[in-house]
């Protein structure tokens, strides 16, 4: 698996975020982006999640535009921010929406340590279990890219570490893990570090 970005241009009217950002990950590597607030992190996972489009360059997946697979969400998991499930639906109901068959979602069901919680409507989940199963959503596919922003952003130490366990145990598999963090420990973990400042990104 062979996932480029490569001249990543976006801006907002008169506001350009992201001047020309460039990196490569293959299956099995853990990438990490840090920068100050407003630099344009959080504008980079969407687009290379196939979110939003940027102004110019390119970004490609075994040699194929992301724009161009059908299927997207099934090989490139992401996680925003902002928490994006439903609080009317159940735990289990969640990952139905993004499992691709039985077993897998049997499977995650178990490596998150979801069983027991299953039944339980999103809404009634603390932040540090809604924040693992948006985490669990996006990895029930399988996917070959798993792309975090700011994964464990305010929650407590017993969460960040399973989230952190999670993230390798998904590299091990041959995923290709993107994140966003401003946790050392976290960019610790990975294999190649970037900051972004001014809209372009260098090697740390």
């Amino acid at each position: 698996m062979d996932f480029v970005c490569k001249g990543v241009r976006k801006a907002y009217g008169r506001s350009v975020i992201l001047r020309g950002i460039g990196f490569e990950a293959a299956g099995g590597e853990i990438i990490g982006f840090s920068g100050d607030n407003g630099c344009g992190k959080s504008t980079l996972l969407s687009i290379l999640a196939g979110v939003e489009r940027p102004d110019k360059g390119e970004v490609k997946l075994d040699g194929r535009s992301i724009y161009a697979i059908r299927n997207l969400t099934d090989r490139i998991g992401y996680v925003p921010q902002t928490d994006p499930l439903p609080g009317e639906l159940r735990v289990k109901e969640c990952l139905k929406l993004w499992a691709v068959s039985r077993d897998d979602l049997e499977n995650t069901m178990y490596d998150y340590e979801l069983d027991g919680i299953a039944r339980m409507k999103i809404s009634k989940l603390s932040g540090g279990m809604r924040r693992r199963v948006s985490v669990a959503c996006a990895t029930v596919s399988r996917p070959d890219i798993l792309i975090l922003d700011e994964p464990t952003a305010a929650l407590d130490m017993h969460y960040k570490q399973l989230i952190r366990s999670d993230m390798r145990r998904m590299a091990e598999m041959g995923t290709a893990v993107i994140l966003v963090s401003h946790d050392y420990d976290e960019l610790n973990m990975c294999n190649t570090c970037y900051r972004i400042t001014d809209g372009v990104n260098e090697k740390l």
